[in-house]
């Protein structure tokens, strides 16, 4: 008699253990694919976004978007939050409602969705620009070679050019290309065509950790 009760009881239970076994597979799986998403986001390898620059005239200005012409045609460049408007000459920062049309423009940024140029800082003037543009920036040597350097900067990699009129420094003083190792923080401040910077001023301000 009590094997027979026992026998109807676990009849009884069984679809409750089948369901409990069920969620429990399907929690190890959810479990092994999240791990799986979580080392492949890992072992990805960091995307190389290079600044960009465009030289122009305003043709529109429509939201938050510039229309420049320029040597290659028509670019767009988007107006962020955080970009810098500064006016030439002079170096003054100025808002997007003191931008003209007419001006004459140069545009330094991230690539974005399309054509469009995201941009980081805005130069106007009301006259031509010719000469290249500069910009300064501070990042961690990531790999090297005999005429480069990638740097580290705002968790994006950065590809520096470097020649024969580059200045590498030191808080000690001048040092060498050859000084330099992976890991060293630079400041270095590079001209801009296109999207290749070449390196101006090389300064170390700090080595890299001895392991």
């Amino acid at each position: 008699m009590h094997k027979i009760a026992l026998i109807a009881l676990l009849l009884a239970f069984s679809p409750l253990f089948s369901h409990l076994a069920q969620a429990e597979d399907a929690v190890t799986e959810n479990l092994k694919r999240r791990l799986q998403e979580s080392l492949q986001i890992e072992t990805s390898p960091s995307p190389t976004i290079e600044l960009r620059a465009y030289i122009g005239t305003i043709k529109d200005l429509i939201g938050n978007t510039l229309v420049i012409n320029g040597k290659d045609g028509k670019q767009d460049i988007r107006i962020e939050d955080g970009t810098v408007i500064l006016r030439s000459p002079g170096n003054t920062n100025i808002k997007q409602e003191n931008i003209n049309i007419g001006d004459y423009l140069i545009a330094i940024g991230y690539p974005g969705d399309g054509e469009t140029l995201l941009g980081r800082r805005l130069i106007v003037s009301s006259s031509p620009i010719e000469s290249p543009p500069k910009l300064t920036a501070m990042g961690t040597v990531k790999k090297m070679d005999k005429t480069s350097l990638t740097l580290s900067i705002d968790d994006n990699d950065q590809k520096i050019l470097v020649n024969a009129k580059t200045t590498f420094k030191s808080p000690a003083g001048p040092i060498e290309f050859t000084d330099l190792e992976l890991g060293d923080t630079l400041i270095y401040t590079a001209t801009l065509s296109d999207s290749t910077q070449t390196a101006t001023i090389l300064m170390r301000v700090k080595t890299a950790p001895i392991e």
